[in-house]
């Protein structure tokens, strides 16, 4: 991929990676005067997992709705494929964002929170999927048809 085409590409999931990952981190500590250094923690973790995967995965989702669920109307599939992201991306996300901030004594204690931070997030997490489905991805693919 030339600079150009990852110019295209590379701005919209940093974005929603660092937007998600300060989401999270407040669900989880709060405003507090570590705040920053939690979130950055939280964000370069989860950028460094999350940059490569989300863009196969939403790949590979969206071929699986395609190709599963053909009798449904497009409108219908895309909002079905916005469930698989936020539900996969979230949970990621969620997993690192938990991972790198946690203090869990236990693996029950561990999974507690993270399927809490997994649960408040998950609106925003389907919010951004749509945001990426229906404006995003499509002028991203313009961009990169034309580039």
């Amino acid at each position: 991929m030339n600079l150009k085409k990852l110019a295209i590409t590379l701005p919209a999931p940093v974005c929603i990676v660092a937007s998600i990952s300060a989401f999270i981190t407040y669900i989880n500590h709060g405003l507090n005067a570590e705040f920053a250094t939690q979130w950055l923690k939280s964000f370069l973790f989860s950028l460094v997992v999350i940059l490569p995967i989300a863009g196969l995965l939403i790949m590979k989702l969206a071929q699986l709705v395609e190709r599963r669920l053909p009798h449904i109307q497009p409108l219908g599939r895309k909002l079905i494929l916005c469930g698989l992201i936020a539900l996969s991306l979230e949970s990621i996300i969620s997993l690192m964002s938990v991972l790198s901030t946690s203090q869990a004594e236990s693996a029950s204690q561990f999974i507690a929170f993270w399927a809490l931070t997994l649960l408040k997030a998950l609106p925003l997490g389907y919010l951004i999927a749509m945001i990426m489905v229906f404006i995003v991805r499509p002028r991203i693919q313009r961009a990169l048809a034309a580039a």
